[in-house]
């Protein structure tokens, strides 16, 4: 494997502002020189990615430091000899003192400036940039606060309806920092350019798809500082696969048991005890109804079937929990699954929660086995083991106890306070997921698409990260942020050859020996297709 350059930290809105007034009191670069170096890179994107020459540029620039940002790209187009159209939304004697230091400087240099403060100078700029080839939007930044109203939300859906290639500055107006958030209307980027590092907004969804193609530029601010201890959130960069001794066996490559399944759940169990091989582990077992067993043993042989006794709804008796830990110590299994399709059933339900609690080997907890746990936590607390917890956002809202939309409003904060309440491994599934660690450090992955988006995806995952841990990765974290990383990345080259609507857990799965190839040999792939460009 090649070496991987240095990670990629993601931070709140306000550790930028923490980074932006340290730098400048502690480092002594001003303010004015971060804007500077603000609108230079955009003006380096610009000349990278569209070029410069027999195009006309339209900066649409609010009264903030995000539209002199903006402006400070303005000057540098017209520098340049580009044609360029300035257009100020807002009421330019409100501005910040730096955004109104650089209108000036524009209005200096002879570069044609409009104000816009009504619907009918919204119409009148909607109709100017026609013409224009390319936008550069920097309306409102990260010091959004509450909906896009009035004549700024006309601006942002003008510039939307255009069709012209859109430049966003540091992010889409119109996208919360913190949370990805659309507040009422967003710019549709063709490329953002983040500055220091990229804000929750610009990875979590929807604000990723809003940024278009994103670049980053850390313009002069001091690498100490964005790569400080403080700023707890990466992306979740590769990590090298352990070596595959050429004299290992089956059991040198994780021992993995799946407590899964119910009448009518076949294809959880097949799935997650499945995955486990087919991503590298060496030894599955599953425990599954006695009643179901044979339907998932013709489709798979390869599975090494534990049968449990069952309740009259078909799900696994609680009478199976010593036998169950008999299991677990006689065959010195590596890493348990437990509660993918195991069903609502009562008696089954106090079962996962005795096991989880009793058993002393790492375990991840998926599917109905999150609802028998978050009727009591303390079962998971207690546990002196690591214990890696897959849910959907539905399910985390029964562990945090709180609506889904609150956890969208301020996803990464409350997901680190339930992750180190719980003492456990978090992975919050959905578009980007979110992986937690008990003491609260954050990993964003970057792999996966919405054709993934259908039953049965989630216990390819739960298998996949089990053989993270089989095949050598005794961190428990690096185990669980690997899963989801060659978990996306599978379901991403699914989608490459049959087309994102079509993918099935059954592609992922035959996926995933390719993925790991490319995580052991090919790193540069992931960095490549995923990881936001420097500039």
């Amino acid at each position: 494997m090649k070496s991987v350059p240095p990670r990629l930290k993601v931070c709140s809105v306000d550790e930028m502002r923490r980074i932006d007034e340290e730098t400048s009191k502690a480092y002594g670069v001003p303010h004015e020189l971060l804007m500077e170096d603000a609108g230079t890179a955009i003006f380096n994107l610009i000349a990278a990615e569209i070029g410069l020459f027999d195009k006309r540029f339209c900066i649409v620039a609010g009264t903030g430091n995000n539209g002199g940002d903006a402006l400070v790209s303005a000057r540098r187009l017209y520098a340049a000899g580009c044609s360029v159209e300035v257009y100020v939304v807002g009421d330019p004697s409100k501005a910040s003192e730096l955004a109104k230091k650089n209108l000036e400087l524009v209005k200096r240099m002879g570069i044609p400036v409009r104000v816009i403060q009504s619907d009918e100078d919204v119409e009148a700029f909607r109709e100017a940039a026609k013409n224009c080839d390319v936008l550069v939007v920097g309306i409102v930044g990260t010091g959004l606060r509450g909906e896009i109203t009035g004549f700024r939300r006309g601006v942002i859906e003008a510039i939307n309806r255009l069709g012209k290639t859109v430049v966003s500055v540091d992010i889409p107006s119109g996208v919360g920092g913190d949370n990805g958030r659309v507040y009422g209307v967003a710019v549709k980027s063709t490329y953002t350019v983040t500055f220091g590092l990229p804000k929750y907004g610009n990875i979590l969804y929807p604000g990723y798809y809003y940024c278009g193609k994103l670049y980053v530029s850390k313009l002069s601010y001091p690498p100490q500082l964005l790569e400080a201890n403080s700023i707890r959130v990466e992306l979740n960069y590769p990590v090298q696969p352990p070596e595959r001794v050429r004299w290992g066996h089956k059991g040198t490559f994780g021992k993995f048991l799946a407590i899964a399944g119910a009448r009518n759940y076949y294809g959880a169990p097949y799935y997650v005890a499945y995955s486990f091989l087919k991503a590298g582990g060496g030894y599955s077992r599953l425990a599954a109804p006695k009643s179901i067993v044979p339907y998932i043993a013709s489709r798979n042989s390869e599975i090494v079937f534990i049968p449990l006794e069952e309740t009259s709804e078909g799900s696994i008796a609680k009478s199976n929990f010593s036998h169950l830990i008999e299991i677990v110590q006689q065959f010195d299994i590596d890493i348990v699954a437990i509660g993918p399709g195991t069903s609502l059933n009562p008696e089954t339900q106090e079962l996962v929660r005795e096991f989880v609690e009793a058993v002393e080997k790492p375990v991840i907890i998926d599917g109905d086995g999150i609802t028998a746990i978050a009727r009591n936590i303390d079962v998971v607390k207690k546990r002196k083991a690591p214990t890696v917890i897959t849910p959907h956002l539905g399910e985390f809202s029964r562990l945090a106890q709180l609506s889904t939309s609150e956890i969208l409003e301020d996803p990464i904060n409350i997901l680190r306070r339930v992750c180190m309440d719980m003492n456990s491994y978090i992975v919050l599934k959905g578009a980007h997921t979110l992986i937690c660690r008990p003491d609260g450090y954050i990993y964003i992955n970057m792999t996966g698409n919405p054709g993934m988006a259908k039953a049965g995806m989630g216990d390819v995952l739960t298998g996949t990260i089990a053989a993270m841990y089989g095949i050598g990765y005794r961190d428990v974290g690096d185990a669980t942020r690997m899963g989801v990383l060659v978990h996306g990345l599978a379901g991403d080259l699914a989608a490459d050859e049959i087309g994102e609507d079509g993918v099935t857990p059954d592609d992922v799965l035959e996926h995933l020996p390719k993925a790991m190839k490319i995580i052991r040999e090919n790193p540069e792939y992931i960095l490549d297709r995923y990881m936001p460009k420097l500039i």
